[in-house]
């Protein structure tokens, strides 16, 4: 394999090594970044603050970007707030004015859906050739009668069976034949 190309795992696409390394730079400048971030913030725990300050000291690429975050920081700290050209209950009952408005409005959707569905039920069942009916209702089929159990008095009579001889007898009936 040539050495200026490395195989993607997944794709099978040949890369070149120097985008290979500069996505994992970008991957390092953009961690260093999120870590310098939450340094001033004030969101780091204190391994963290102690690499961040080691960087600070060391590395001026992190020094630049920690000045541009404070300036950045600094600038959003004084901006105005614009004001609002209504008031907050004239904002409130034009929010409420909306949602009322949907609500009427998906009423009229579903009740024009149900006048036209009754209109083409009506239609179809005056129409010509349409003689059969639409509906057929069947008659409820009548309940099963509940079991009942006699223990002692069957409610039909059972007829007795003639008593059989033991197998014994049979056989020596049959040997003294």
């Amino acid at each position: 394999m040539n050495p200026e190309f490395e195989e993607r795992k997944y794709s099978g696409q040949r890369i070149p090594a120097e985008t290979q390394t500069s996505k994992k730079m970008d991957i390092l400048q953009r961690d260093r970044f999120e870590l310098v971030s939450a340094y001033l913030d004030g969101e780091v725990t204190a391994s963290e603050r102690q690499q961040v300050q080691e960087w600070l000291a060391n590395d001026p690429e992190v020094k630049g970007m920690y000045s541009r975050l404070v300036m950045i920081r600094g600038g959003m700290q004084t901006l105005t707030v614009p004001q609002s050209q209504r008031s907050v209950q004239q904002t409130t009952q034009r929010v409420f004015a909306e949602i009322d408005r949907r609500q009427n409005k998906r009423r009229v959707v579903w009740g024009g859906a149900a006048i036209a569905a009754l209109f083409v039920g009506a239609i179809s069942s005056i129409a010509p050739g349409s003689r059969q009916p639409l509906l057929v209702v069947e008659a409820p089929a009548p309940a099963p009668a509940p079991l009942m159990v006699a223990l002692n008095r069957p409610v039909i009579e059972i007829p007795k069976a003639a008593i059989a001889a033991p197998p014994e007898a049979v056989n020596s009936t049959l040997e003294k034949q």
